[in-house]
């Protein structure tokens, strides 16, 4: 690790400039350990966030991450990292943090458990801060900002000038632990993680320019704010046009969508959260390269080719694979990396690296993301 790090931060500097705050009782040379919370705004915050710290922490991170080289390089060679698998309970990951914290290292959580795909802060869960209570060690966050618009989850396009500011705080000193609630310490913590990327970039409208800046929206919104039709938005190049009420509009420099009655994906996502009804009645086909997920070695093993449709409560598989599941069989439903829609099914862990419409397919089966 001591070897590779110039070459990280080499990279990481290239990735995104930083700004870094350090508020007071946080120092990056800090041997006793604590623990860090981080909302998830880009792939790469995982390693931005611990980078400077001489000490380095020990990260909780999904088993998906060692499946693609960039992010398997990072977990396994760069990151001291406690690895979740699918199925692995709650009280595994617990058990390996505070053998972490007892051997003196610090942890790291992103308690969201998932990169935001429309730009504001997730869903926290509760476990984390039964954590915390236990360990009774000081809490330090990074607010992290800007990330988003640098480099969305969904994008397939690259941003130029990407940029991202690191807001650290000693947010619960251990002492204060001590004599707060499971409900305190969770309100402190989500107040201390919030994020909207949009009113971020309304302040300080920093230019991301790009030739691709609107492709891969169809894999987060599926409903025409203009005229309430369901998987109709395509993108190409710059450009959102509904393929119904021919409404058309481009993603700016500044990451806002002009043109449409919404300009940005936090409040396009509550807008079609309103049609799940009418979601779960309609149909919807996707290309997709099919995988099952090897659980012994974590590697893929690949199908091939697919057509993924859904339509009465059924997933249809045509191609490389057939199949017929029906909705309400399947477990643990997922978006992993920009696309790819994950489920267990009769056992097998179904992988689909999907073409466009991930986020209809999952909210199809579930309603978390």
């Amino acid at each position: 690790m001591g070897m590779l790090r110039p070459l990280v931060k080499l990279w990481m500097a290239k990735d995104a400039k930083r700004k870094v705050i350090l508020g007071e009782g946080v120092s990056f040379k800090r041997q006793e350990p604590f623990v860090m919370l981080a909302n998830h705004t880009f792939m790469f915050d995982v390693i931005h966030v611990p980078l400077l710290f001489k000490k380095v922490p020990f990260i909780v991170a999904n088993q998906t991450l060692f499946k693609k080289k960039a992010t398997r390089f990072l977990v396994s060679q760069v990151a001291h990292v406690i690895r979740k698998q699918k199925g692995q309970s709650d009280t595994a990951t617990v058990r390996d943090l505070i053998g972490a914290v007892k051997r003196g290292y610090p942890i790291l959580i992103f308690p969201e458990g998932d990169t935001t795909f429309y730009g504001e802060t997730n869903y926290i869960e509760e476990s984390t801060m039964k954590l915390i209570k236990k360990l009774e060690i000081d809490v330090i966050t990074c607010n992290v900002r800007g990330g988003y618009l640098s480099k969305p989850r969904w994008a397939t396009g690259k941003r130029k000038n990407r940029y991202a500011e690191f807001y650290y705080e000693l947010t619960i000193p251990k002492d204060k632990v001590k004599e707060m609630s499971v409900e305190e310490i969770n309100h402190t913590i989500q107040k201390a993680l919030y994020h909207n990327a949009y009113e971020f970039q309304r302040k300080n409208m920093i230019k991301h320019p790009g030739d691709k800046l609107a492709e891969g929206l169809e894999n987060v919104v599926y409903v025409c704010p203009v005229c309430e039709s369901l998987h109709t938005i395509r993108t190409h190049g710059n450009v959102v046009e509904c393929t119904h009420c021919h409404t058309k509009g481009f993603v700016d420099e500044y990451g806002f969508i002009q043109g449409f009655s919404i300009d940005n994906l936090i409040d396009w996502d509550k807008y079609q959260r309103k049609f799940k009804v009418e979601l779960k009645n309609s149909s919807v086909s996707a290309d997709a390269k099919l995988c099952f997920v090897n659980e012994e070695t974590s590697g893929l093993d690949v199908l091939g080719a697919v057509k993924l449709t859904y339509r009465d409560h059924m997933l249809h598989i045509k191609g490389a694979y057939d199949q017929l599941i029906p909705i309400m069989d399947i477990s643990n439903p997922t978006i992993t990396f920009r696309r790819d829609f994950g489920f267990f099914y009769q056992g097998r862990h179904y992988l689909f690296i999907m073409e466009n419409y991930s986020a209809a397919f999952l909210r199809i089966v579930q309603d978390k993301y």
